[in-house]
């Protein structure tokens, strides 16, 4: 996530399911380049308290174990202040399905979240409630949340989600951007469908 330049120093955070009942997070403040295993925090999802760590866990943990609560299928969660992405946040501008990528890794048009102060469980609420049953998110003057079945394909969401907005706010800025067609639309939406299976 560092090296892709989704985030910078120790923004962002990243987390998965270790085990049924606790998640691993990295923890708050420590910048990509310094961090090792050790410092990842093992959090029990019932309580968000830590059970075997040595760092203080990432300030979003409230948004985390939201999204882990509310979606089964979710083992993995990225978090990025990419730039692109961040652009749209500010704006507060959804990103429509305008390349064929789109829907066959987020199933539709990446919605934004209603805006809630950072490191609040009101984050994660309103991720939950614009994520629906895709994959990837904008938070409201914040960045995004991709999440997958691992972290590997979390992050795969996470680029290609960036991607996605750089084409289009490059496109913005030459004119109107032109949706991908209904047909096309409902096509990717069933391929996404059949992936998650």
């Amino acid at each position: 996530m560092w090296e892709a330049g989704l985030v910078v120093g120790s923004a962002g955070n990243v987390s998965r399911r270790a085990g049924p009942d606790h998640i691993a997070i990295t923890p708050t403040s420590l910048a990509y380049d310094l961090m090792t295993p050790d410092d990842v925090t093992i959090i029990e999802i019932a309580t968000g308290k830590a059970v075997d760590s040595s760092r203080a866990a990432s300030y979003e943990l409230p948004m985390h174990l939201v999204v882990y609560r509310r979606r089964a299928d979710v083992a993995a969660i990225v978090h990025t202040h990419a730039p692109f992405v961040t652009t749209l946040s500010i704006l507060r501008k959804p990103l429509p399905p305008v390349i064929d990528e789109m829907m066959l890794y987020f199933g539709g048009r990446i919605e934004v979240t209603d805006y809630a102060f950072t490191g609040t469980e009101a984050v994660g609420e309103n991720v939950v409630k614009a994520l629906g049953d895709r994959t990837g998110v904008i938070i409201a003057n914040h960045g995004n949340v991709c999440v997958g079945r691992d972290l590997k394909q979390a992050l795969h969401v996470a680029v290609v989600m960036e991607s996605a907005a750089r084409a289009y706010v490059q496109a913005l800025a030459i004119g109107e951007p032109i949706a991908l067609p209904d047909d096309a639309i409902a096509a990717g939406r069933r391929l996404f469908d059949s992936r998650k299976s």
